[in-house]
């Protein structure tokens, strides 16, 4: 099964993002912002979805930490927003970002994105 870490300070959002993860089959940890590089690196996530707004420094610190951080091979990392911002989708995708998504998204977009990101779901 593959690993799946969420990292988002809002509770409602991580609730319902969480039940799309696990009906795609992904086993989901839950992190906010400022214990996601911990999260991380305790529990090897193979994908790594992140909120724009999540605490613990700016998006594109945040992509370029959890790629640098954990144990073996990087998480993929996506990062999603409610918002467009170019520059920090720009920003984080140099960082390591493997794609940004906009909210709302649903399971078949989520699908798509992590098979073109080389992961089987």
């Amino acid at each position: 099964m593959m690993r799946c870490l969420l990292v988002d300070d809002n509770a409602r959002s991580r609730q319902q993002l969480q039940q799309l993860l696990s009906g795609l089959g992904l086993e989901t940890s839950l992190a906010g912002g400022e214990d996601a590089l911990r999260v991380c690196n305790d529990n090897a996530p193979d994908v790594v979805l992140v909120s724009a707004t999540a605490r613990g420094g700016s998006p594109r610190e945040v992509v370029k930490r959890l790629r640098q951080g954990g144990r073996g091979r990087p998480p993929v990392v996506f990062l999603y927003a409610e918002t467009a911002d170019t520059a920090l989708f720009g920003q984080t995708i140099l960082e390591g970002a493997a794609d940004v998504l906009m909210l709302p998204f649903d399971r078949d977009l989520l699908q798509f994105k992590l098979r073109q990101a080389g992961l089987t779901v």
